[in-house]
């Protein structure tokens, strides 16, 4: 599968919800929206997005792009919230069911580098689903967000 043969599933806005999970925060749900459009002749997609954090507003985007010949997916993701003003370039997959899988690695405040999966899929051409997850340097995976949207055109 190649990005082209997705887009008609993901193109289009979408409203739904964000839940932030933080080990040291509570849990947060916020109303989100998003819009995923074709830029670059096509050659890429850009998802932006909205969602809020204790009444604050927040945003993002992810840029991804797929070789097919490569079988390679990539992207780049910056996020209000999530990061500082640094870009996160990620690198992955598109399987046969049309599911994003996309990986990048980021400095901990610790100093030690962590992983960090993005996750995206439809169910149909109504439902979208982003679960974004830290993974330890032990290899056990954190949820820090899962967004559920719903079609709005």
């Amino acid at each position: 599968m190649n990005l082209t043969e997705i887009q008609h599933n993901l193109m289009g806005d979408w409203d739904g919800a964000n839940l932030l999970q933080s080990p040291n925060l509570a849990d947060s749900l916020s109303t989100s929206h998003l819009c995923v459009k074709p830029v670059v002749k096509r050659k890429f997609l850009i998802f932006t997005y909205t969602w809020s954090h204790d009444g604050s507003p927040q945003e993002g985007f992810i840029l991804l792009g797929y070789n097919k010949e490569q079988g390679i997916a990539t992207a780049a993701w910056a996020d209000s919230w999530h990061m500082s003003a640094m870009i996160l370039p990620c690198q992955g997959a598109i399987d046969q069911h049309g599911v994003i899988t996309l990986n990048g690695s980021y400095k901990a405040p610790t100093g030690r580098y962590r992983d960090w999966r993005i996750t995206i899929r439809t169910d149909s051409v109504r439902e979208l689903h982003i679960t974004i997850r830290n993974l330890t340097p032990e290899g056990a995976e954190e949820l820090a967000v899962r967004a559920n949207y719903r079609r709005v055109s």
